[in-house]
Order: C-alpha cells, then structure tokens, then sequence
C-alpha cells in the first residue's frame, strides 16, 4: 500500500468528520447510544491510525501524536462508560473532546509550515477550548448539535487543510 501524508490527512479529515456526523444521527436515533457512538469510533479511527502505520518512518511526530492521543482518549471514553459515573460520561463524552481538539490543534499549528495552515490550526484550536468551556460550564451546551459543531471545527480544518499541504510538502527525496 503506497500511503502519502497527503492521503493519511485525508483519512484523518474524513473519518473524524464523518465520525462526528454519525455519532449526531446515533444520539438522536437511539434510546442508548453510547455503546454504538463508542464502536463506532473505535471503528472508524481504525482507519487513520492504520495509514499512520504504514507510512511507518515516514508518518511524521504530528501523525504519531494524533495516533496516540486518540487511543488514549477513547480508552478513556470506554472507562468512563465502564465506570457510569454520570459526572464524568458528562466530561468524557462532552467537554473531553472539545479539550482533545483544542490541545491536537494546538500542536499541529505549531508544528505545521506555511502562514496559513498555523492560521487554520490556531484558529480550530481556539473554537475547540471556547467549546470545551462552553461544555465544562454547561454540560447541554448546543445539546442536539454538538457533533455537528465538532465536525466542523475538527474534521473540516484538515480537509481544508490537504490544498495548504500540497503548497507546503517538500519532496521525500530531499
């Protein structure tokens, strides 16, 4: 399998954006949808972690730490559904994942090149933290849209992103 960077942001943007959007249609559509919402990322971030894997030595620290994080907060997501404990499935399935935006974008925007893609991610950072204090504040916060809102301020930028890469990418041979 012939995997670029290019092809694994486009699986990044894809699979969250459409993770979201599915996750949104789950909680309107089900009784209990927790369960479903978690294997369903489970699932869908097999895909991006999997392209970060066969890019191996050439996945960049940025790909890496995406990787790692998302595992990370999904294990937690998985404990805290173990665990029901309403207070912290509030913070886990709401708020957690506004910070996890806010500190991935964060980072990407300081470790990407080119003026306007540390713009795109600095800009997506600061929509994740004022949604995570938004959700931290008041759990109900846009209840009924919050994935919608999360596709877009998560998924989109790296869709947006894949023309700002190509203007950016330096040739593997170089």
């Amino acid at each position: 399998m012939n995997v670029t960077r290019q092809t694994l942001l486009l699986g990044w943007g894809l699979t969250v954006t459409g993770a979201y959007l599915l996750t949104e249609y789950l909680g309107h559509a089900l009784e209990e949808p927790h369960s479903a919402i978690l294997w369903t990322w489970a699932g869908a971030m097999l895909l991006p972690v999997g392209l970060t894997l066969a890019l191996g030595r050439q996945a960049n620290a940025l790909g890496w730490v995406w990787a790692g994080a998302t595992a990370l907060v999904l294990l937690e997501n998985f404990g805290a559904h173990a665990a029901e404990v309403k207070l912290l499935m509030q913070f886990s399935f709401h708020a957690l994942w506004f910070l996890f935006g806010a500190a991935g974008f964060a980072y990407t925007a300081m470790a990407v090149k080119g003026t306007a893609r540390k713009q795109l991610y600095a800009g997506a950072a600061l929509l994740n933290l004022l949604g995570a204090i938004m959700a931290g504040l008041n759990p109900n916060f846009l209840k009924g849209y919050q994935y919608l809102v999360l596709a877009l301020i998560q998924g989109v930028p790296m869709l947006l992103d894949l023309p700002l890469r190509r203007q950016h990418e330096v040739p593997v041979n170089h």
